[in-house]
């Protein structure tokens, strides 16, 4: 493992500027193993972690994790377990608004104690394999894994996904945001391909050895990722133990929550067992497309539970409501709707 100086492409996408950047060259399987070594022993993913990374810095919820509840809840779940949960907010979310049975996972410093009180009688704090590989209870029929599987040993990564499958129903869906590089055909391309170094890595398909990092001494990967990869990579990694995309899900939650949430979050997948139990819950759920009706009752359901006391770090009522008045054909809807009720009187 040795440090590099480089630069980013200067095509444009991107941050690619150009701009002079360091970056981690893994030389051999065992520098996996001495950056993790690393982030352990410097508490990497403590509250600073969390505060820095997703502005969790008080009470206040995530304002764009609405959405990504309105996601999970999209799949029509009845058991959810989140793996790298953090303090919880999805869940909380999904617990508190859905009424939805919550499970979640965290490894970084302190997670019992951050998690959200509710949630702590389902937490489980640890290894993702350690906790789901021998998983003696209730299974689970949605799991969701929000920019977590990118932060595991990537020699590893089958082990853990071998696990959390075995812990699921056979008509199991998963949702999992990972910033995944490359041109996708769902999701098109939030992360283009930004060191020239990784090219070959890219093309190939496999993870990239060099990694961009922090300004940590000594250095760490950026946001503590370890697996940058195109996104055929996890498509056909998630693949080899069964679970199967289901992109007519994807691209209708993509038309409504993408501009409601960060650029990295609408790198999403929506994936099922390769069963025929989960094959006809994903195809339901697919018939039943999200429409105006639904996103004014996911508004109204907000507003309700504001009022009941919870908040969130940015104005989300306000920001939803500006974006769905400027969708094609919304604001003569609304004046049609409000001259039937006005001669209805």
């Amino acid at each position: 493992m040795r440090l590099i100086e480089s630069r980013y492409l200067d095509d444009g996408k991107g941050f690619n500027n150009g701009q002079p950047a360091r970056l981690i060259e893994i030389e051999a399987p065992a520098d996996f193993d001495a950056i993790l070594e690393r982030i352990a022993s410097t508490g990497f993913y403590d509250q600073h972690y969390y505060e820095e990374r997703a502005g969790q810095h008080d009470e206040r919820l995530t304002a764009h994790f609405w959405w990504v509840a309105e996601l999970v809840n999209r799949l029509r779940p009845t058991r959810v377990l989140e793996i790298g949960c953090g303090r919880g907010d999805v869940l909380r979310l999904l617990h508190d608004v859905h009424h939805v049975e919550c499970w979640g996972i965290d490894g970084g410093v302190d997670a019992a104690e951050r998690v959200w009180p509710a949630l702590r009688p389902t937490f489980r704090e640890g290894d993702i394999a350690a906790v789901v590989g021998h998983w003696d209870g209730p299974k689970f029929d949605t799991v969701c894994a929000f920019d977590i599987w990118e932060h595991l040993h990537p020699l590893r990564l089958d082990d853990y996904i071998s696990a959390v499958v075995g812990a699921t129903t056979d008509d199991a869906l998963f949702a999992f945001v990972i910033p995944a590089y490359g041109r996708d055909d769902v999701f098109g391309e939030p992360f283009p391909l930004d060191f020239e170094e990784n090219r070959a890595a890219f093309d190939e398909r496999r993870p990239f050895p060099f990694l961009y990092a922090d300004d940590h001494d000594p250095a760490i990967p950026a946001a503590g990722h370890l697996v940058y990869a195109h996104t055929d990579f996890w498509v056909s990694t998630f693949g080899r133990h069964g679970l199967v995309r289901v992109p007519e899900v994807e691209r209708d939650v993509h038309t409504w929550i993408d501009s409601l949430v960060p650029h990295s979050i609408r790198s999403f997948y929506v994936l099922r067992r390769d069963t025929a139990s989960a094959a006809a819950r994903a195809h339901t759920i697919a018939r039943r497309r999200w429409s105006d009706t639904w996103f004014v009752r996911s508004l109204l359901a907000c507003r309700r539970e504001m009022r009941k006391g919870l908040t969130f770090d940015q104005p989300l009522l306000a920001t939803a409501k500006a974006w769905y008045v400027t969708r094609p054909g919304v604001v003569p809807a609304l004046v049609r709707a409000r001259q039937r009720l006005t001669h209805a009187r």
